[in-house]
Order: C-alpha cells, then structure tokens, then sequence
C-alpha cells in the first residue's frame, strides 16, 4: 500500500513538472517570434559577443538588456531569460578563448577555481541568510574596496600629479618572477632584460626622445610577452587570488557578479595583457558555467531541450561579435583599454551599492 501523503506529493510534482513545460514552451515561442523577444534577444547576443569579445563596456551592457527580454506575461519569465543567457554564455567564452588561446594563462585559472568553488559553496550558504539588499550593498562594497585597493595610487598619481614622487625614466635589469614594489605593483622578473620603465605620471617622451604615444595590442602585447611568466606567482598574488576567487565565487551565487571581482584580479593583480585577459577570463567563465551554471539551470527546470534551437542561433550571432570585437580591442592602447575596463568595474560596484541603499 502506498501512503496517501506519497500519492498527493507525487502529483504536486508532477503537476509542477507540466507547468515548468508548458511555460518554457510558451516562453520559447515568444522569444523566436520576430513580433516578441526576438529582435531584442539578437540585438543583447551581438553586444554581449563584442563585449565578452574585448570591446570595455559592452557586456555591462547587456547584463542590463537581459531582464527587458523576460515576457511578462509568462510565469517566472526571467528565469528563463536569464537561463537561455547561460549556454550563450558559454559559446561566447569558447569562441574567445579559442581565438586568444596563444595567450591563456592557465595557472591563473587553475588557481582560481578550487578557490571559487569554495565561494560558491559559502555563497550557497549566506544566501539563505542574507536578503537581496543586503547582498548587493555586501558585494557592491567589498568589489569597491578591492579596486581602491589596487588603482588607488595611480589615480591619484593622474589627479594629482604634483602630490605623487615622480620617478625619471630609467632601464633597469630585471628577473622575471612576480614581486611587489614599493607601490604595490608587481614586477615581471625571470631572466635579464632591459625594461624601460616609466613611472612619471606626466612623462611626455620616451628614451629617445620620439612620442610617447601608447602603443596598440599588437605591439604592446608582444613586448609584454617577452618577460611575463604566467607561471610565476608569488605569495601576495596567491593572497589575492584566495580573496578574490572565495569573494568571487560567493558573488555569483548572491548576486551574479563575480565578472567584475575577476577583471580587477586578471588587469590590476596579475597585469595581463588585453588578449591574455580576455582569453583566461572567457576559459574561467566556460569552466564554471559548464559544470555550474548549466547543471543547475537544467536541475530547476528553467533550461531544457525545447531552447536547443534558439540557442543555437543566438549563438552564431553572439560568435560574429566575439570575431568582430577582435580588431576593435586591437586597435584600442592598453592604457586606455585598462582604464575602460576598471572604469566599469566602479560602475558596477557603484550600481551594486546604489540598488542595496535604495530599497532599504
């Protein structure tokens, strides 16, 4: 005999079951018709492409975008928009780390993962106690207080110039492993080379005397390549790799934020060059979402079979723009690039911080 209590359970869930079909169904339906979600959803693949690609603030972008493609009028209708972003996701970060697979540093992601991991665990954990605002004025302040950490110096060196110690233009020999200087930066060391380095904030020339224009990726990068050692790691970027893969992982558990944490580590703490960070990053994030991300999604009932085809061709759309954003971040200076993308970074801690004091 089988208890009545088991009997009404299992029809509660079988119940349950049919609705999460039939509204993925009708969610699927919408998002594929060109009078529903379907241009906007085209639109949000090709920007986060470009973004996800190298292009600074375009993936912020399309973060944003993502809740304007939930309809409505179906139950639990951002589930599913967010779900269906997490297999494109997933293609985009395949597709760009292919691309920049000369550059990959492997070591900084498998550093990062086990650490994150056990963020996502705590993060598991904290969810169930901390509300959403609180979550969001948490990570929106710690993501602050980490970049502060690491470019305060340098803005302040390019706000106020006349206050910071101006260092001459100098060539020193150097080993190439990772060691801190007196401002916290890492030196690249491991063999000897000549490194002109340019501390000045307002120096106007190079050694020669020809411009001090900043040079673009393809010869930035290269030059960078000649004494960086990815596989050297010191003590205090292992610090930081704990803080930022265990504040990282928990981030993206409370509130789906661990990209911004990531860059500041990836730019500021290990100093890759744009075609390295864009590769590690996109390899970290299709790591995570493969064997994350994905399962959960599929486990909730949010991601299924009946949104194959559309991601599928959100996908192609989302690797034109990994492919198009190639050239545009080639073309940018690394400085500039740098900056753009740290300048992001505040405005996320900043939006993060602003959403937690304003429904407190």
């Amino acid at each position: 005999h089988i208890a009545p209590h088991r009997i009404l359970g299992t029809m509660i869930a079988a119940s349950a079951s049919e609705e999460l079909s039939n509204n993925m169904e009708e969610y699927v339906s919408q998002a594929s018709s060109v009078h529903g979600q379907l241009p906007l959803l085209v639109f949000l693949a090709a920007v986060m492409g470009l973004g996800k690609g190298g292009v600074p603030g375009f993936a912020t972008v399309a973060t944003a975008v993502t809740v304007a493609t939930a309809p409505p009028s179906i139950s639990g209708g951002l589930g599913y928009a967010v779900a269906l972003q997490v297999p494109i996701l997933t293609v985009i970060d395949i597709s760009a780390a292919w691309i920049h697979s000369d550059e990959l540093d492997w070591p900084t992601v498998w550093l990062l993962l086990p650490l994150s991991f056990v963020g996502m665990a705590l993060g598991q954990c904290i969810d169930e106690r901390l509300s959403d605002t609180h979550a969001r004025l948490a990570v929106g302040t710690l993501l602050l207080v980490i970049l502060t950490l690491r470019t305060w110096r340098k803005v302040a060196s390019t706000l106020f110039p006349s206050l910071v110690r101006k260092i001459p233009i100098k060539s020193v020999k150097r080993k190439f492993s990772f060691q801190e200087d007196e401002h916290g930066d890492e030196l690249l060391q491991g063999g000897y080379h000549d490194v002109e380095r340019q501390t000045s904030p307002d120096a106007s020339s190079m050694k020669d005397g020809s411009s001090s224009k900043a040079p673009s990726f393809a010869n930035a990068t290269k030059q960078q390549q000649n004494f960086r050692n990815p596989s050297s790691i010191s003590l205090p970027t292992l610090g930081w790799a704990a803080i930022v893969g265990i504040i990282g992982g928990a981030s993206t558990m409370l509130t789906n934020s661990m990209g911004p944490i990531l860059n500041v580590y990836l730019l500021s703490i290990r100093k890759l060059p744009p075609p390295a960070y864009i590769g590690t990053r996109a390899v970290f994030f299709c790591i995570m979402n493969l064997f994350g991300k994905l399962p959960m999604r599929v486990a909730s009932g949010t991601l299924g079979m009946p949104m194959l085809p559309l991601v599928a061709g959100l996908g192609a759309v989302a690797t034109v723009g990994v492919l198009c954003a190639k050239p545009i971040m080639m073309s940018i200076s690394e400085p500039t690039f740098v900056k753009l993308e740290l300048s992001v970074v505040a405005f996320a801690g900043l939006k993060l911080c602003w959403m937690g004091l304003d429904t407190q």
